[in-house]
């Protein structure tokens, strides 16, 4: 039995704001790459956020190295949203460049991206420099929780995260992640990661990012889900003299 893709919220933060003459030419052919005609430095306004990290987050999930690496490859061209909103509001922003931040143990996604300089944009500009927008989170899918305990398929198993087995906290590593949907700007996260960084909810299974639920509803509903017993039948064949 194939179980359906999560799709999951990883929050984090702001890191900063790239001055105009830091490497200009650079950002400049990046962030072109993507618009529809060329862009001059003064139309556009880039900041750096850490995006999701290997470390655990409150909600006792966290990324292997490896998967880091496949999510630091999907976010360029990715979008920029507030609050997840995909259906109620369009993007602010696009993801033109990432790359793989190490400080000690700690790895992390950390893109740059840009934002037009355009009236409707002013007030969001204006609230990422001064603060007052500081944490963001990434929008993905992934295929399997995997427990930290025994190694199955957090859904299949008995462990629940946050409880301590012996000497072990549980928590479940994100295996397999599909695709990354959007990255956004929230206000508050679950990493402890800012613009530069970012952090996490859990969202239901087979469910749009807009339908958050608690870990323990979203673990409920898997775990249900898959044991839910199969119906077989078969049409009757009537044998006629």
């Amino acid at each position: 039995m194939e179980l359906e893709p999560f799709v999951f919220r990883h929050e984090g933060s702001l890191v900063g704001v790239r001055a105009a003459s830091e490497e200009e030419e650079p950002v400049l052919e990046e962030v072109n790459r993507f618009a529809l005609r060329p862009l001059a430095r003064d139309e556009f306004v880039a900041f750096t956020l850490d995006l999701c990290h290997n470390e655990m987050d409150r909600h006792f999930s966290r990324f292997p190295e490896e998967e880091l690496g496949k999510i630091n490859g999907m976010v360029p061209g990715r979008p920029l949203m507030e609050r997840h909103d995909l259906r109620g509001s369009l993007p602010r922003g696009t993801f033109f460049r990432s790359a793989l931040h190490r400080d000690g143990e700690r790895v992390s996604v950390r893109p740059d991206v840009y934002v037009l300089r355009t009236a409707d944009n002013g007030d969001f500009i204006l609230n990422i420099e001064g603060g007052v927008y500081r944490e963001t989170s990434i929008g993905f899918s992934f295929r399997t929780p995997e427990c930290s305990v025994c190694g199955l398929d957090l859904r299949t198993c008995d462990h629940i995260p946050g409880r301590t087995y012996g000497d072990a906290l549980c928590h479940y590593t994100m295996r397999d992640v599909l695709e990354v949907i959007e990255g956004s700007v929230v206000p508050s996260g679950s990493q402890g990661t800012r613009f530069v960084a970012q952090q996490r909810q859990w969202v239901g299974s087979h469910g749009a990012p807009e339908s958050a639920r608690s870990l323990a509803e979203a673990l409920d509903m898997a775990r249900a889900a898959y044991h839910r017993p199969i119906e077989v039948w078969s049409k009757r064949v009537w044998n006629e003299e």
